[in-house]
Parts: C-alpha cells; structure tokens; sequence
C-alpha cells in the first residue's frame, strides 16, 4: 500500500515541477561603440540565473561567416516543428525595441528611418503569429538623428514559459533529430562560446 503512496506522491511532484514557469529577459542596448548584453533566467521566488554579463563584451563585434551563417539556417528548419511547438506556448511579457539612427545627409536620415520602420513591422508581424496570443504589445520607436552620424539600438524582451513545455520540446529535438543531431546541435552553440 506504501509503495502506491510513492508513486502518487512521485507524480504529483513531477507534475509540480513540470509546471514551474520561467522567464527570460534579454537585453541589448548599444550606443555608437558602447555596447550592454544581459541575458537573465527567472523562476519562482525571485530565484534568477545570469547566463551572460551585463557589461560590455571583450573585443569588437564580429560578422557571422557566410558558411556558419547557412549552418544556422539548415539547422533552424531542421528543428523548426520543435521551436514552434516551444513558440505557441510562449507568452512574451515585453518587448522593447528602440533604434536611433542618423546619417551625415537628412535626406537619407529619412530614407532609413522608413525602412526600419517597414522591417520592424515585418518581424513583429511574423514574432506575434508565432508566440502565445496572450502576449503583451510591443513598445517600438525609430528615432531620427538629423544633425549627424549616429547609431543607437535598445532590444529588452520578457518571455515566459513552464518548464514542462521545455521538456517536451527537448523531447521532440531528439525524435526529430536522432543522438547524431543532438550532438551537432551542441557542437554548433559550443562554437560560439569560443
């Protein structure tokens, strides 16, 4: 009869631990050559990891390579069903998206300022049909410079989740890509740690 109670009280803490919700907040900020990352994991009680500083990363900025840069996108749409499944269980709490932007000439000041503006609106549009329906409206500005060259960009996200999904979408990356793609998968983001 004890053994019965364990298992009961064996689930009920999975349960329980399945249903634990997390946040995510990431954020960039960049003026000109000064440049903020955080990236911050939340759970209940306040109880919070720090996975990247929050102060300005060693060494310039570099470009992805053209080669890493199609690794990311054959390997995006391979896991692609899995994301998705994580995405519609997402609800994104804020988002902040802010650009500053001028050119030495106002006329192309003005050119750019409407371009990010369509660009933004695209990506948000695509974001919002992704992410849970219950999410909350972005907060989202382009800021004209008109007497100089300048560049500014602010991106603050708040994305919460269970753990439960977490799990099952962990699950499905490894139906979908066998113990060969788990090990590339974690291959692939060890190459850019370093």
């Amino acid at each position: 009869m004890w053994l019965w109670w364990l298992v009961v009280i064996f689930l009920l803490l999975v349960g329980l631990f399945t249903m634990i919700p997390l946040k995510l907040e990431f954020y960039y900020c960049r003026r000109d050559h000064d440049r903020r990352l955080l990236l911050l994991i939340r759970t209940w009680f306040n109880i919070k990891y720090q996975l990247l500083p929050g102060k300005n990363p060693a060494g310039p900025a570099s470009l992805i390579s053209s080669g890493r840069l199609m690794e990311c996108i054959r390997l995006g749409l391979e896991i692609w069903p899995a994301l998705k499944f994580l995405l519609r269980r997402t609800r994104l709490c804020r988002l902040e998206w802010r650009t500053l932007v001028g050119l030495p000439d106002a006329a192309h000041t003005g050119m750019v300022v409407g371009g990010l503006w369509s660009l933004k609106g695209t990506v948000l549009t695509v974001l919002y049909r992704l992410v849970s329906k219950k999410s909350a409206l972005p907060e989202v500005a382009v800021i004209p410079h008109f007497t100089g060259s300048s560049f500014g960009l602010l991106i603050h996200c708040i994305f919460t989740f269970r753990l439960g999904h977490i799990m099952v979408t962990a699950v499905k990356l490894a139906c979908l890509t066998g113990r060969q793609g788990l090990k590339r998968i974690l291959s692939f983001i060890d190459s850019f740690k370093g």
